[in-house]
């Protein structure tokens, strides 16, 4: 396996091929579903190399071996930065926080990181992590033979039986559950190195062929999980004994061709990763069959140069101090320029904490809204002390609404009422535009005000949103020309004053809405456009359910403290086509809030919510509830960065501008 001191091409290619399995796994998945079993082979084939490297060739000088690895951790962490950079740069950073504390991660991540989600753009730089670890536990064992007269493999075997029974009990555990694939390929170094006589023969090369078969097979027919691994690190271990016999597929590339080919590959894999992710949010589609192909073949020129880049700066410098600080210069950057997209969301959870502090200081504790928001975060809120309360009480519960007559235009009227709730005239500037049930959502808003959170003016109107899509009532003929004048001088108004406020904050009863799907987004699209050409951005709201019946007949029915049994279930909500999340995404400076969490959670809409009664009837949210609404509202529209003072995505967060 080695020929005169040097490691033989077989085991060259098979980590390339492994790593160029890997690339098309993550073009393909839908064609290579079974793919993930290139790791394995990859990590087993490393583990050979690693092996002879460090434990074989015990003379040979440690500052080559190690300058080798700092080389290869070049590419990954230049991937990090650009990866970081793309998301601040071109992609809601906001909606992205996990992707980017994942840069994060994986650039600190030499001793910590666990595999991440696999929609994470970085999900494959465990493996850099992973090969750090076990470069430096294959380097301690370096010490240690210098010491051991034999027993060395003994002592590598029970690592990977110890690694082996961790992963067993846990595959999602920590790193150290992964090392017994390596550990693997360093025994068939070390026993390789014990018999120098032995050599691959012919029948060998028939059993390198059959498991490149074997893998191209698992890869097509295959899938992921314990089956892959279990799997790649057989395959691994049968191709590590037998590729390089002469023959075998894994000797076909020359030498040199055989380790421009792995490292290549290696770059390949960390740029793929990240492009393939963040593609469709750059371009706005998702990619087809050639968009891949052509993707791969940038990724391909990217690592390519890259690549040739460092064989350059080896040229002139090959000194294991110059790659020390090269590596350490990637690692650094590729955690630099994270911090401004963390601090910028940093800075939007500082301004949320202290709003939500602002506006439920006189509250109980889970006083509403805040504890179904809470639980949809995954965050325990619950007051025992709100058992069996209900406010306001049954007898008063179905006039529980406010009329905001200063803000409120009748079926019968098309002037246009825009009111002030107050404000603390020095913070973010909010207006809200729509229904009836934006009116409801006033009681929110208006204590965000007298909170001094938000500064807050409002118009609504009967049955009439912001839109331009024809209102149709056949009951009420001109309720639709009543509306189609109001939203004529909201329009013209809008002109003149929409750059008075930092955002304008939409909803609508979509019962209302009536007509093509596409007309529904259109006319939303057309109505925001005063305020887009003027720069201020929009945040719709999902409409709150709709339900079947009223549950005020039920909560009345039932003992108090049993009010859980008038919940709905959440597939019993009448179902509507929502328009505005396809608006927002078709409108430029909008933004879409779900706000299906405020009122549902595990498949449940409860009739009561901490002590709080929340429909007033079957489509309309309570005025009490809506009150509570005020910190979860905030916050979700917080989230979204319209608070903030505009600038690039790229510069450092800059204080809130309250």
């Amino acid at each position: 396996m080695v020929d005169g001191g040097r490691v033989a091409t077989g085991w060259r290619t098979i980590p390339g091929a492994a790593l160029a399995l890997s690339v098309l796994g993550l073009s393909w998945p839908g064609r290579l579903p079974g793919a993930d079993v290139a790791t394995e082979i990859l990590l087993v084939a490393a583990g050979a190399l690693l092996g002879h490297a460090l434990l074989v060739e015990r003379d040979r000088p440690i500052g080559p071996i190690v300058g080798a690895g700092l080389r290869l951790l070049v590419p990954p962490a230049l991937a990090l930065v650009a990866t970081a950079l793309v998301v601040q740069r071109w992609i809601d950073v906001r909606a992205w926080e996990r992707q980017l504390r994942d840069v994060r991660e994986a650039a600190v991540a030499a001793t910590t990181v666990r595999e991440v989600a696999a929609d994470s753009p970085v999900a494959v730089f465990w493996v850099v992590a992973l090969l750090v670890q076990s470069a430096a536990l294959v380097l301690l064992l370096r010490w240690v033979a210098g010491r051991l007269a034999s027993g060395l493999g003994l002592v590598v075997l029970a690592l990977s039986i110890a690694s082996f029974c961790w992963w067993a009990l846990d595959p999602a555990s920590h790193l150290g559950a992964r090392f017994w694939p390596v550990g693997l390929g360093v025994l068939v170094a070390l026993a390789l190195a014990a018999r120098p006589e032995a050599r691959a023969g012919r029948g060998s090369a028939l059993i390198a062929w059959c498991a490149a078969a074997a893998v191209a097979g698992f890869a097509v027919l295959g899938s992921g999980g314990v089956l892959a691994t279990v799997v790649g690190a057989v395959v691994g271990l049968v191709l590590v004994l037998s590729g390089p016999a002469p023959g075998s597929p894994a000797t076909l590339p020359g030498p040199r061709l055989a380790g421009w080919f792995a490292v290549v590959a290696w770059a390949s894999l960390f740029w793929a990763g990240p492009a393939l992710r963040l593609a469709p949010e750059v371009i706005g589609r998702e990619l087809g069959l050639r968009d891949r192909a052509v993707l791969l073949l940038l990724v391909g020129a990217v690592a390519v140069v890259l690549v040739g880049a460092l064989a350059a700066v080896r040229a002139v410098v090959d000194h294991v101090a110059a790659w020390a600080v090269l590596a350490a210069a990637s690692v650094a950057a590729a955690v630099l320029v994270t911090s401004p997209g963390l601090d910028r969301l940093e800075a939007i959870e500082a301004d949320v904490a202290r709003a939500e502090a602002a506006v439920t200081r006189d509250l109980p504790a889970c006083f509403g809204a805040v504890a179904i928001a809470s639980r949809a975060e995954g965050r325990a809120c619950r007051n025992p002390e709100l058992d069996g309360v209900i406010r306001p009480g049954l007898d008063r519960a179905g006039a529980d609404f406010e009329p905001y007559p200063d803000c409120w235009s009748d079926p019968r009227q098309y002037e246009l009422k825009v009111c002030d709730l107050g404000g603390p005239g020095t913070g973010p500037k909010v207006l809200v535009l729509g229904d009836s049930h934006a009116r409801v959502l006033l009681g929110a808003f208006r204590r965000l005000a007298e909170a001094g959170v938000a500064s807050v003016s409002a118009a609504a109107k009967a049955s009439c949103g912001w839109s331009t899509l024809p209102l149709r009532d056949s009951k009420d003929p001109l309720r639709g020309p009543y509306c189609d004048r109001w939203r004529a001088e909201l329009t013209t108004w809008l002109e003149r004053h929409a750059t008075d406020y930092d955002v304008i904050v939409t909803t609508a009863y979509n019962g209302r809405m009536k007509g093509p799907k596409d007309a529904q987004v259109s006319g939303l699209v057309e109505a925001w456009e005063p305020a887009r050409r003027a720069g201020v951005p929009v945040v719709a709201l999902r409409d709150n359910p709709r339900l079947a019946g009223d549950t005020l007949d039920c909560l009345r029915d039932v003992e108090p403290g049993r009010w859980a049994e008038c919940d709905v279930p959440q597939d019993e909500v009448v179902r509507e086509f929502d328009p505005f999340e396809p608006a927002a995404e078709r409108a430029g400076g909008a933004h879409f809030v779900d706000t299906t969490g405020f009122f549902c959670v595990a498949g449940t809409c409860p009739a009561v919510i901490g002590g709080v009664n929340v429909y007033r009837d079957y489509n309309h949210v309570s005025a009490t509830y809506a009150g509570t609404l005020a910190p979860v509202l905030y916050r979700a529209i917080a989230r979204t960065g319209v608070f903030e003072p505009p600038r690039s995505a790229a510069r450092a967060a800059s204080p809130m501008s309250h």
